[in-house]
């Protein structure tokens, strides 16, 4: 079994490795694995911007919603409307003012790291061959 990961290891470029990191785990992870850091930073940074924006967002109005829960549980009301809670959660994160300009930020960041990635893996990859 450990054979085969190396050869699976071995015929995958460095360029595939690094697309695929970017691809899969964040924006920028495969020009980290290239060590190519202040690059990967250039699609790292803002993405997560855009991530925590949107997650300050969702938990302003998720703190928001259990301060209404508390005040009716103070009341003595146990009104627990699960349908209300979700849209309002919902709301807070896709009709944020974040995620409309920010999606396709988040987006561009994506795919153009995948590419940056990939190209400069082939870099690598071209300078690792004998000539």
């Amino acid at each position: 079994m450990n054979e085969k990961a190396n050869k699976t290891s071995e015929t995958m470029s460095t360029a595939k490795r690094a697309a695929i990191l970017s691809a899969t785990i964040f924006p920028g992870a495969g020009l980290f694995f290239l060590r190519r850091y202040v690059r990967g930073c250039i699609f790292a940074v803002p993405a997560a911007l855009i991530i925590i924006m949107l997650f300050k967002n969702l938990f302003t109005v998720a703190f928001r919603l259990n301060a209404e829960l508390q005040e009716k549980a103070d009341k003595g009301i146990f009104d627990f409307d699960v349908a209300y809670l979700a849209s309002e959660l919902h709301g807070a994160f896709f009709s944020s003012p974040y995620w409309d300009d920010g999606k396709w930020l988040l987006l561009a960041s994506w795919v153009l790291s995948i590419i940056s990635s990939y190209y400069a893996g082939q870099k690598i990859d071209q300078a690792k061959q004998p000539q």
